[in-house]
């Protein structure tokens, strides 16, 4: 084929077919959670397994404690954990929706859309086998996180999240 208008329109559709599938990544896996209350030292755990495709189709699904649930499912989030429900169109919640994002954008690998939509510094350091990233709210809601740590393995994905909340509580997530 040697026709340069055709080899431009094949190659511009090879490009747009890049793009859409660039950000494609998806994952399943077991998860611990720690969840502790800083003023008392009171850690509660809980385990289940983890189902994410990006890039806003989330599943956290407990085993312990049976029953409890923690979905994104596009603009949705839904969760029912030791009996506090929420159901909830994040379009009409910014509070929620950031918090959504937060952790969407942590397990993608996006800190930089973390800090930038929540107004927060980010330090990025390599480690051995990944890296280590910290982020600080310069100006933390009230009910909102007021910090994250994340770490990804070497190709990248999610291994640990840690979720600081202004009420003193911190969620550390492990993944396998």
């Amino acid at each position: 084929m040697n026709n340069p208008i055709v080899m431009k329109k094949i190659l511009v559709i090879v490009m747009l077919l890049a793009g859409f599938t660039a950000g494609a990544q998806s994952f399943e896996s077991t998860f611990q959670q720690t969840k502790t209350l800083k003023l008392t030292g009171k850690k509660i755990l809980s385990e289940g397994t983890i189902s994410y495709t990006a890039p806003d189709n989330l599943a956290m699904i407990y085993s312990k404690p049976d029953g409890d649930y923690f979905i994104v499912d596009g603009p949705f989030l839904r969760f029912d954990l030791r009996g506090i429900s929420l159901d909830v169109n994040t379009d009409n919640n910014k509070t929620v929706r950031m918090q959504r994002n937060a952790i969407l954008y942590g397990i993608a690998g996006k800190y930089e859309d973390i800090a930038k939509e929540m107004d927060a510094d980010c330090t990025v350091s390599d480690v051995k086998g990944g890296k280590h990233v910290v982020i600080k709210m310069r100006k933390p809601a009230l009910k909102s996180y007021t910090g994250m740590e994340l770490d990804y393995n070497a190709k990248g994905r999610i291994t640990r999240m840690v979720l600081e909340e202004a009420g003193g509580i911190s969620t550390e997530y492990l993944v396998k």
